[in-house]
């Protein structure tokens, strides 16, 4: 064999080995959040007393990280630390609550992409919540062990009227 054809093949080998090493024998995707104390979170939102539909709940802590849901017909929300774990860390939290943003899951773009496809001009999202509520958020919470249910009773005008 020649040399620089010796050298091509102990590279690739050499490759194939590290890349194997890399991903390991048969080890889980899936991470273990066992140890950052995640609680589960959930509430309702209101606005000028009714409840609100598909409103985005972000309970985001100082380092930026941040837990998510979305709510239903009746306002009700369960927060996810990501797409496959439910829970929140626990600690003070600022909550940003929303109509126009997205939480980036797959089935939430499955459903934008389906309606930007029909034949009908997709009308754009207003927000219905002041930025006090969102952007400049004042709304801030405790969670802890024993606080995991935080309802939000909001006014359009800014001010709020409960949040508990």
């Amino acid at each position: 064999m020649r040399p620089h054809l010796q050298a091509t093949a102990f590279i690739a080998t050499a490759c194939i080995v590290l890349v194997l090493s890399t991903l390991g024998c048969g080890g889980s995707l899936d991470a273990d959040y066992s140890s950052i104390g995640l609680v589960p979170v959930s509430g309702t939102v209101m606005l000028d007393g009714e409840p609100i539909e598909g409103a985005v709940v972000f309970f985001e802590a100082d380092d930026r990280t941040f837990s998510y849901g979305t709510t239903d017909e009746s306002g009700h929300y369960e927060l996810k630390f990501n797409s496959k774990t439910a829970g929140v860390t626990q600690g003070p939290k600022t909550v940003r609550i929303s109509t126009v943003a997205s939480t980036g899951e797959r089935g939430e773009e499955d459903e934008e992409e389906s309606e930007s496809e029909s034949s009908a001009p997709k009308p754009k999202r207003t927000e219905r919540f002041p930025v006090t509520y969102n952007e400049k958020s004042e709304l801030q919470v405790s969670v802890s062990d024993s606080q995991t249910t935080f309802h939000f009773d909001l006014r359009g005008d800014g001010t709020t009227k409960n949040a508990s």
